[in-house]
């Protein structure tokens, strides 16, 4: 019973490093064009958007790279999440344009969607000709995609409650299934 209790709290220690460490910097897009839109700069200042001629893969690989999480110089890994491109407007902005949503995501702690409107692999445009679909441009200079980058924190404190009182729900949980198995 004693090596139980001390092994959930190690893990209960190391979650909370994990929790409490300093959160990854808001990455920029390389190989872009930061856009001066009004609804990419001061109508939601927490969102960036961008002009790119890179592919998808390009996009969130590097996206996912540089919004890394480090501890003794060891990458703890992030998950992404893909959305349906509909759910763009609940989930980033209203009136966004979406061929792609993902989200980048450490658990428990933040995470950052990226949307991407690439009209020429758009299932809209499909069936149109090439010279017929909707341009992207920016300050006159054609670009494959626009990019847009939203970043969702949470409290450290709101964190540091939930993780400990998750450890009394487990503990409770677990002894009332063992219970009812037992019974049965």
């Amino acid at each position: 019973m004693k090596i139980k209790f001390i092994i959930a709290g190690v893990v209960y220690l190391l979650g909370l490093i994990y929790l409490t460490l300093p959160s990854p910097a808001y990455p920029d897009l390389t190989q872009a064009e930061r856009s001066d839109e009004p609804g990419d700069t001061y109508q939601h200042p927490d969102q960036k958007g961008y002009y790119t001629n890179l592919t998808r893969a390009e996009v969130l690989g590097q996206i996912q790279s540089k919004f890394a999480l480090k501890i003794l110089g060891i990458t703890i890994p992030s998950y992404r999440l893909n959305y349906r491109p509909e759910e763009a407007f609940s989930l980033v902005r209203d009136q966004l344009k979406s061929y792609y949503l993902e989200e980048i995501i450490y658990p428990l702690r933040e995470s950052i969607f990226v949307n991407g409107w690439e009209p020429t692999h758009s299932p809209q445009y499909a069936k149109m000709l090439q010279n017929e679909n909707p341009d992207i441009s920016f300050r006159g200079v054609p670009f494959m995609s626009k990019v847009t980058l939203k970043p969702t924190n949470s409290n450290v404190l709101a964190r540091v409650v939930v993780w400990t009182l998750m450890f009394p729900v487990a503990y409770f949980v677990f002894k009332s299934l063992k219970k009812s198995f037992k019974n049965v």
